[in-house]
């Protein structure tokens, strides 16, 4: 039976290295058949919002790559609005939610990592 691990991502790109570094652990879980969750909060809305290939390396590419590979990602609709992204701003199929969705998936997982700093 898979386990389910939930990424609480709390910084954007290009800031530090954690939002990649989260990605790339989600990408390892999923390729080893677990479930995963990302909840971008406080800055990690801004991953989503890197939707465009740029001439560098793009962390919202590897975001839809994780996404394309079953990562379940929501984002926190406060942590969004209070940095004025709206939902066209992000990667399209990722929905912006109160942190009672958060809850709910802590509820449910065998672990949990913090991305912070």
């Amino acid at each position: 039976m898979a386990k389910t691990l939930t990424i609480l991502l709390n910084r954007g790109p290009y800031i530090s290295e954690y939002a990649d570094l989260a990605l790339r652990v989600a990408l390892k879980a999923r390729e080893k058949g677990h479930n995963v969750n990302m909840y971008l909060y406080v800055d990690g809305p801004w991953v989503a919002h890197v939707r465009q290939d740029k001439p560098y390396h793009n962390s919202g590419m590897l975001l839809r790559q994780a996404m394309e590979n079953g990562v379940n990602v929501k984002i926190c609709n406060r942590c969004a609005e209070a940095r004025d992204l709206v939902p066209g701003d992000a990667l399209e199929g990722i929905p912006m939610v109160g942190l009672f969705d958060f809850t709910e998936w802590l509820r449910k997982s065998d672990r949990v990592l913090t991305f912070t700093g």
